[in-house]
């Protein structure tokens, strides 16, 4: 079956670059706020950056990664082949280290133009070689983003400026698989016999100058970079801070110059907006879900997870835990990706037919061990969900874990379930593979959904078929839930007065310090 193509001359790249050096590229919807400087103009070059997160690391090795969040901490190190920008008709694939790309009119092959004179922080010379390597390992045994690319066969290098991948299938979701998450960045291959989770080596704007797990990592400025303007700073570093207090503290006292913000300062640090500080919202595709193992009791019987999803009151965990920043969320792909359907938003809150369910299925008073994700407001709605699991006869423990622990555990499948966030990829079939099918979900995925989403693959890229084939996996996993969305995440970031480039900062499952900086004196 024929396959859409999607190709960038050298002009579109160029000015996809230029874009982005006015502080508009962004790889996430619904930004809002902007700044009335140009970061690229108004930037101490000299300048640090001090940023606080919630979380920490697990490993800064793109192949090794335990957690979606550790992308966050890589993103300063490597480039991607691809990348994604907003576009007028939604998220777009755009250049980074491939300049363009092609897709054949069978679908199984790809070939990547890429980027000359790109060198990694070592001196390694980025090339096709190095992109065939690097494609063999993240397809290799050890590799925890091998899922993503298992329709990957060979890797052909044709010469130093182009490589094919040859897939044993077409796949539109290669290309979406190389531009987000940590699968399409790319490591020096020299450095592959070395310890990469603690000291990466990429192509990146910053080089790693030292990390460490729950507490500060710091870049500097990798003065080689093909885009002089993404590192706007001389040093950037980042700082775990679990307490969302410390975070809001510690940008009003200047310790930090920027911050991810948290219930309950999320929407109240808005008001110093009047002393010129920034602040950012986004809604990301990000949910706070219940993640359940479907392989465990009494969670792999269908009656009990629906009646899960019935007994959570997400209404009232939005609007009177977290003052309506974060709205209710019903389904696995938000509003504005391929898959949603306004038709499945609707409220299943009913604890009386749960508890019906319960009974039927005769798991009234089931031991459940959930993992609590102690960042706010996970810990928070933990809680909730602990009571409101127990009113229909679920006995509910929960397991307060940090952060930086709390989803390797869960993917462990010694839990139940696990209070955490749940990553809407911008290709439905990659949110699939992570969320439903790879390391995400520790249970056995039901075999219609496999058989489902491997038919919503062979349709062509935006066509109404494949829109359908995604609204349908929908339903199934509203219908048949294994993990049970219940608001979607908001993200503001909070900056000091003298930050420029606050907007380019996004959310949090694409943070990214790119034409971020500190204003000159």
């Amino acid at each position: 079956m024929p396959i859409a193509r999607k190709v960038w001359s050298r002009a579109l790249a160029a000015a996809l670059v230029a874009a982005a050096a006015c502080g508009g590229g962004s790889d996430r919807p619904g930004a809002s706020g902007s700044e009335d400087r140009d970061p690229v103009a108004a930037a101490d070059r000299d300048g640090e950056l001090r940023y606080a997160i919630s979380f920490s690391f697990n490993s800064l090795d793109p192949h090794r990664a335990l957690g979606s969040g550790d992308a966050l901490w890589m993103r300063p190190v490597y480039d991607r082949l691809l990348t994604i920008v907003e576009g007028d008709d939604g998220m777009e694939l755009a250049p980074q280290l491939a300049t363009s790309y092609e897709v054949a009119d069978d679908g199984r092959s790809i070939t990547f133009e890429l980027r000359e004179g790109v060198t990694f922080h070592d001196g390694t010379a980025f090339d096709a070689e190095a992109v065939r390597a690097n494609i063999e390992r993240a397809k290799g045994r050890e590799s925890t983003v091998s899922s993503e690319l298992d329709s990957v066969e060979r890797v052909e290098v044709v010469d130093p400026a182009h490589v094919v991948l040859h897939l044993n299938t077409p796949d539109p979701s290669v290309p979406w698989a190389l531009a987000q998450g940590s699968t399409g960045m790319m490591a020096s291959p020299a450095a592959f016999d070395r310890d990469l989770a603690a000291h990466p080596v990429g192509t990146g704007p910053y080089r790693i100058v030292e990390a460490t797990k729950d507490a500060d990592a710091v870049y500097e400025r990798f003065e080689d970079h093909w885009d002089p303007d993404a590192a706007l700073v001389r040093r950037l570093t980042l700082s775990t801070t679990p307490d969302a207090n410390a975070r809001f503290n510690g940008v009003r006292s200047g310790e930090f110059d920027a911050a991810y913000m948290a219930a309950p300062h999320e929407m109240r640090s808005r008001s110093l907006t009047a002393e010129d500080y920034h602040w950012e919202q986004v809604l990301s595709p990000v949910s706070w879900a219940l993640l359940l193992n479907t392989d465990l009791e009494p969670f792999d019987d269908v009656r009990v997870r629906r009646a899960v999803s019935m007994a959570i009151d997400r209404t009232a965990i939005s609007e009177e835990l977290l003052e309506g920043a974060n709205p209710p969320s019903y389904q696995p792909f938000p509003e504005g990706y391929l898959g949603h359907d306004p038709g499945l938003d609707e409220d299943p809150y009913d604890p009386d037919a749960a508890r019906d369910l319960i009974a039927d299925a005769g798991a009234e008073g089931a031991d459940v061990q959930i993992v609590q994700n102690l960042t706010p407001p996970g810990d928070s709605i933990a809680e909730v969900i602990q009571q409101q699991l127990g009113d229909i006869g679920l006995d509910v423990e929960l397991v307060p874990l940090g952060a930086t622990e709390a989803r390797p555990a869960f993917r462990e499948g010694r839990y139940h379930g696990a209070v955490s966030n749940n990553l809407a990829q911008a290709e439905p079939g990659l949110t699939l593979e992570l969320a439903y099918f790879g390391v995400d979900n520790p249970g056995t995925p039901p075999e219609e959904l496999v058989t489902l989403a491997g038919e919503a693959r062979t349709h062509l890229l935006g066509s109404p078929e494949r829109e359908r084939a995604y609204q349908e996996i929908s339903r199934y996993l509203v219908e048949n839930p294994i993990h049970v969305p219940i608001v979607q995440f908001s993200t503001v970031n909070l900056c000091r007065p003298e930050v420029v480039g606050c907007e380019n900062l996004h959310d949090l499952g694409r943070l990214d310090f790119r034409r971020v900086g500190v204003a000159a004196g």
